[in-house]
């Protein structure tokens, strides 16, 4: 990833002026929040939001292993700010250079879903060394938008909300590895247990009204491939629904 994020909008002019080059390219971005995962819970102190760029102004997502699914997107930078529910006044710096080489496409900015669970805590995963090592779910929070290259700071503004907040709305899909086998379903109550083989890695349960579209995700639950089996959860769909489970 390219760039520096600041968080304090009162010095985002400064910091533009007097960064490593007055050519700096700067988004400035929050959101009102309350924003959400794609389960309609709120979102977590540290979660993320990304700036992403396409080549071709249609950004197609992210596989769970946090990687853009399109050659033609790239993630730019990643901030894990969220706090209260929101996304606090922030800043995207990126270099002359890095902007002149991405020239000809389009930002936004993506709410991302990276929680695990540790033992009875669910909290975002985050980044790694600013890498995004899995992803449950995102969804954009603002339009495709062009630099200004005449202009040293850009505003960025989040998508209109009849609730006010933004959504985590889509699920990522799944990476380039072997996905685990669902062995058996059980419901009880609201909730559905899942058998499912056990695998290395981040596992996480998607659902949808039908098989082909699923609208929510669970968080991810790490798993260490040693048992036969492993049991995940996810909140009951209606009288009817669909789930899949997806690893990285």
């Amino acid at each position: 990833m390219i760039g520096k994020i600041l968080t304090a909008l009162t010095v985002f002019t400064a910091a533009c002026a007097h960064s490593a080059s007055v050519d700096d390219v700067c988004i400035a971005f929050s959101t009102k929040g309350p924003d959400c995962y794609a389960d309609g819970t709120r979102v977590l102190d540290g979660e993320c939001y990304a700036l992403v760029w396409t080549r071709d102004g249609v950004f197609e997502g992210f596989s769970a292993d946090g990687e853009c699914t399109d050659a033609n997107d790239r993630i730019v930078l990643v901030a894990p700010v969220a706090k209260d529910g929101r996304c606090p006044e922030i800043l995207f710096q990126v270099s002359k250079e890095d902007a002149e080489s991405l020239d000809g496409g389009k930002y936004a900015v993506y709410l991302l879903d990276t929680r695990v669970a540790s033992g009875s805590v669910v909290k975002p995963r985050g980044t790694a060394n600013g890498k995004i090592e899995l992803m449950n779910g995102y969804g954009a929070v603002t339009a495709t938008l062009a630099f200004d290259k005449e202009a040293n700071l850009n505003v960025a503004t989040e998508n209109e909300s009849l609730d006010g907040g933004q959504v985590a709305s889509g699920v990522s899909k799944a990476p380039d590895c072997r996905q685990p086998k669902i062995k058996n379903v059980d419901i009880k109550g609201d909730k559905v247990y899942l058998t499912v083989e056990n695998l290395p890695g981040f596992m996480r349960v998607q659902g949808g009204k039908d098989i082909k579209t699923f609208d929510t995700t669970s968080f991810a639950t790490a798993t260490d491939g040693e048992s036969g089996e492993v049991i995940l959860v996810a909140p009951k769909k209606g009288a009817s629904g669909f789930y899949k489970v997806i690893r990285n």
